[in-house]
């Protein structure tokens, strides 16, 4: 693969975890790796030694309960709208606490289409790690909620392998100009309201190469699929009687 010059890219890698001491260490060393200039761990409660472990890989830990407006985190995209915040560079990019990178290039390929800019939002693309011969596809939320979502509100974006991955690279004020889903509603909701506001030409979704993700149960994967779901009739302004999930978060405003 040809070499990409990220050099004057600036950019800040946000993590949020809880109780993730056995991977956050290396999501925060191959964040220094690929470049980044400052790594923020928002702990959102955890129970083990996931702060410790965090900031001894050279981390800067916050506390999202510690973070306005105060409070328990609401879940994964509360954490990163109040971590966002603190974010100094014009670049922020969200990796999941628990992942595992095959390879050293994976960063690189996730901010090289920021390079254009007409690209506001970079969402990876990537092979799951999975027994030899097993082929190549998305996850079941995925399959079964996301692309069909798509294929019926937003076409042009079904053919996104992983329109729901959590390794993102954006404009920092992109960002705070977006409202962010309290939960997993975040990367669908993240999504429409780019394609919405920008266009879909400033989305990009490269190929970044081999990662993993701890499996979730099957209790968890029916209740990040209702947020899913959720997320995405608000947008058409389809609000279901048994929807009690908290409202988005609001824009922050632009970046100064």
């Amino acid at each position: 693969m040809t070499s990409i010059d990220l050099t004057s890219m600036q950019f800040t890698v946000v993590v949020p975890a809880v109780d993730e001491e056995e991977r956050v260490a290396d999501v925060v060393t191959e964040s220094f790796r690929g470049g980044a200039e400052r790594v923020l761990v928002a702990e959102g409660g955890s129970t083990d030694r996931t702060a410790e472990v965090a900031a001894a890989a050279g981390a800067e830990v916050v506390t999202v309960a510690a973070l306005e407006p105060g409070g328990p985190s609401l879940g994964k995209g509360d954490a990163l709208w109040r971590t966002v915040a603190l974010v100094d560079s014009p670049v922020t990019v969200f990796l999941d606490g628990d992942l595992f990178i095959d390879g050293t290039d994976f960063l690189p390929r996730l901010l090289a289409p920021l390079l254009d800019p007409q690209v506001v939002l970079s969402k990876a693309s990537f092979e799951r790690v999975r027994p030899a011969g097993v082929p190549r596809e998305p996850g079941r939320i995925t399959q079964l909620v996301a692309q069909p979502l798509l294929g019926l509100l937003h076409p042009d974006l079904a053919v996104m392998l992983e329109p729901l991955s959590g390794q993102v690279a954006a404009r920092t004020d992109v960002l705070r100009q977006l409202s962010f889903e309290v939960d997993y509603g975040l990367e669908i909701g993240m999504l429409l309201d780019v394609v919405d506001q920008y266009g879909p030409q400033a989305v990009a979704h490269p190929d970044c190469g081999v990662l993993g993700h701890l499996s979730q149960t099957e209790a968890a994967l029916g209740a990040m699929s209702a947020q899913v779901m959720s997320a995405a009739l608000r947008r058409v302004e389809v609000f279901a009687p048994g929807d009690t999930r908290p409202p988005a978060r609001p824009p922050h405003g632009p970046a100064s």
